[in-house]
């Protein structure tokens, strides 16, 4: 009888186990409706660096035009959704940008190498993504070779006027404070700042984030939508900055916060790739 009972108790304690690390692992998340603000991805370069940008820029144009950036897209997305112009106009700008950079023959591109689907870290630890992918190819059709360089996205201004990288290329969005302190290529996708929760939160609306805790990450766009939500921002518990939006997502499935607030092409992302999430977020 006593061999019975521990049989029976280790089959119990056996299926509680696994029970508990399935809905660990089988969380599920929602993006709420409505979006604290509608943002353009563009691609931030020194002021000044106008020769580099044209130059950028009419690639862009010319993959968009013989089909290149609809197959990097159709990759990643399932569709291409870019926004790049089908024209391209040059600013008539001579500055030594460009030269610079073949002269050297490398394209330094700075990023937050958690950013998914735009870049960020595979398997093997190599950066990957839908903006690498287009940047490589640019970089191709320009004759230099690509170096991807992650740097802290809390510094990354500082990063591009000091010259350790040519441009920030990664998820990156246009402001108007960003416009006036470097060149911006023409936005070239379409994003939202949207409200990330579980599924079976009550948080369903933007107004039920009262008395909440609000994640977001540091130096990025979805602090300036808090800021401009000031009806919503005074009514949080508390608002949380964290280094990226893995953090972010990562506490939220483990119950340390109530929501995110974040970029939705990276949240459609990892609510895909909720695996992904899982181990992103205990590296």
């Amino acid at each position: 009888m006593k061999r019975v009972l521990a049989v029976m108790t280790a089959v119990l304690m056996t299926a509680a186990l696994l029970s508990g690390c399935n809905s660990a692992k089988s969380k599920e998340y929602k993006i709420l409706d409505e979006a604290f603000s509608d943002e353009e991805y563009v691609i931030g370069f020194r002021k000044g660096d106008e020769t580099l940008r044209d130059e950028v820029q009419r690639i862009l144009v010319e993959m968009k035009k013989d089909g290149k950036l609809a197959e990097i897209g159709n990759t990643w997305f399932g569709a291409d959704n870019t926004t790049v112009p089908e024209e391209f106009t040059p600013s008539g700008a001579s500055d030594d940008s460009l030269a610079k950079v073949k002269e050297k023959g490398t394209f330094v591109l700075g990023l937050d190498d958690s950013f998914p689907p735009m870049g960020f870290r595979d398997e093997d630890n190599n950066i990957v993504g839908f903006d690498i992918d287009v940047a490589r190819e640019v970089c191709s059709r320009m004759g230099v070779e690509l170096e991807l360089m992650p740097i802290d996205w809390d510094s990354k201004v500082s990063e591009l006027n000091d010259g350790k990288v040519d441009c920030l290329w990664n998820g990156f969005t246009t402001s108007p404070e960003r416009e006036a302190e470097m060149t911006m290529s023409q936005p070239y996708m379409k994003n939202r700042q949207v409200v990330v929760t579980l599924k079976d939160s009550a948080i369903n609306t933007v107004d039920d984030l009262k008395d909440k805790t609000l994640v977001l990450q540091g130096g990025s766009t979805a602090e300036d939508a808090l800021e401009a939500h000031p009806e919503i921002k005074d009514g949080l518990k508390e608002a949380v900055k964290v280094k990226n939006n893995v953090v972010a997502m990562y506490d939220l499935g483990k119950g340390g916060s109530d929501a995110v607030l974040m970029d939705e092409v990276v949240a459609r992302y990892y609510i895909g790739h909720t695996d992904q999430l899982e181990k992103d977020g205990q590296e």
